[in-house]
């Protein structure tokens, strides 16, 4: 079942092509890193996606009414900014307002939100102002929100990159878990060992092109690393799990 459809999206900025012609299609089940170098139109796929930036092309989330479009898809934006100066638990609560249209909250409102901060690990800074915590533990209130939606579909751009590894490692069991489900997550990454041990699919862009999909083991083969990233790296299958490690600039790159 697909749960988001994306055809020949193409975005302009500042009289720049970042996105050329991107097709996807997410089927439930599927947990897809988006990686590629800086500049390559992830984050700007993400935003196309949820129509948050004029493109041309079609989005099956485009042209939803605000409310169904909250109910279909969450969203996790790379800017970490909390507007208002209220507690953890308050702001998570906030992940519930599509919901709210359907009526009071209830019982599954207040249970998703336990369960929420439950996986990002904030459920102990409940009462605490979320300005006062830090970038990481900021970071992982903003997950809880989005993961209170419980949507099918969850796009996130970089959520692990203010993170220690430890809750990196815990924010990608999350969205593996999502995906076993039958849900689906779309998620930004820069480290490629991560998106290696925890996708189920990649994308790899560069230049606003889609130049691989597919499985980790068939997009990150180190000719591909070489040519798209500019390094080597060490790629290998250690019982059964996929570890990739970048080792040094390639030759004149």
């Amino acid at each position: 079942m697909s749960l988001l459809r994306l055809d020949g999206i193409r975005v302009m900025l500042g009289g720049q092509q970042v996105l050329d012609g991107i097709d996807l299609r997410v089927e439930a089940g599927e947990c897809i890193g988006l990686i590629g170098p800086n500049g390559a139109g992830k984050s700007t796929l993400l935003r196309a996606a949820l129509g948050l930036l004029r493109c041309e092309g079609a989005s099956s989330l485009h042209g939803l009414p605000p409310v169904e479009r909250a109910l279909s898809a969450a969203w996790l934006p790379q800017q970490r900014e909390i507007a208002w100066a209220v507690t953890v638990e308050t702001l998570v609560r906030l992940g519930r307002a599509p919901h709210r249209s359907r009526g009071a909250w209830g019982p599954a409102d207040t249970a998703a939100v336990e369960a929420a901060m439950t996986a990002a690990d904030v459920a102990q800074f409940r009462d605490r102002t979320a300005h006062a915590l830090s970038g990481g533990e900021q970071a992982r209130v903003l997950l809880a929100r989005a993961l209170a939606q419980e949507t099918a579909l969850l796009l996130a751009d970089e959520p692990v990159a203010a993170l220690d590894p430890a809750h990196q490692i815990a924010t990608m069991q999350t969205f593996a878990r999502l995906a076993e489900e039958g849900r689906a997550v779309v998620t930004a990454l820069h480290d490629i060992a991560l998106a290696a041990r925890w996708c189920t699919r990649l994308v790899l862009l560069s230049a606003g092109k889609v130049v691989a999909d597919g499985p980790p083991q068939q997009v990150l083969s180190p000719e591909r690393l070489r040519e798209v990233y500019g390094v080597e790296a060490l790629v290998e299958d250690r019982d059964g799990l996929m570890i990739v490690q970048p080792l040094s600039l390639a030759t004149g790159g």
